[in-house]
């Protein structure tokens, strides 16, 4: 009999598919890389749904929120707190302004720098897509069931591991 290679050995401990994975490919059926993703983007995709937002970016919200905690923030200083490149954060920046959700500020001693603050068209828009993100993260905790803090946790530690290499 001759030896199994590395796929074949890999395919006999693949989790069986779903309903509606079948168009997974074995290869990805057991990577916490690939099923993390698109967690993410199924979760990305109905919070948007539900605010009614096709075109709603993932980190709008995100950024929205934090701005309106702490008002008057730099780019850098988003940057780090959402966990986002500068160049993102920047095209994110610039389309919020578009839509009047914010606006930049000079600093008067560097003209080089920046702050950005929520307009008040930008306020209400979070204070709305917090209401969606309440009831989004209930549905949340809900698929999570009586795994929620170990999930949460898990997440954290590869946020820390990855994170920590990052260069914002």
């Amino acid at each position: 009999m001759a030896a199994q290679t590395p796929a074949q050995q890999a395919d006999k401990t693949q989790a069986e598919p779903a309903d509606g994975e079948d168009f997974i490919p074995a290869v990805f059926r057991n990577l916490i890389g690939y099923h993390l993703r698109a967690a993410q983007e199924a979760s990305f995709h109905a919070f948007a749904k539900a605010a009614g937002k096709a075109d709603l970016k993932s980190g709008w919200y995100a950024l929205l929120t934090v701005l309106a905690e702490r008002d008057g923030m730099t780019p850098s200083e988003l940057s780090r707190i959402c966990g986002r490149d500068r160049s993102t954060l920047t095209s994110s920046l610039r389309e919020l302004a578009g839509r009047g959700l914010v606006e930049r500020h000079g600093n008067p001693d560097d003209q080089r720098s920046y702050s950005v603050r929520l307009t008040d068209k930008g306020r209400r828009m979070q204070a709305r897509l917090h209401a969606i993100a309440d009831v989004h993260d209930r549905r949340l905790d809900e698929i999570a069931g009586k795994d929620r803090a170990v999930l949460i946790a898990t997440l954290g530690r590869i946020a820390a591991t990855f994170g920590a290499r990052r260069d914002f």
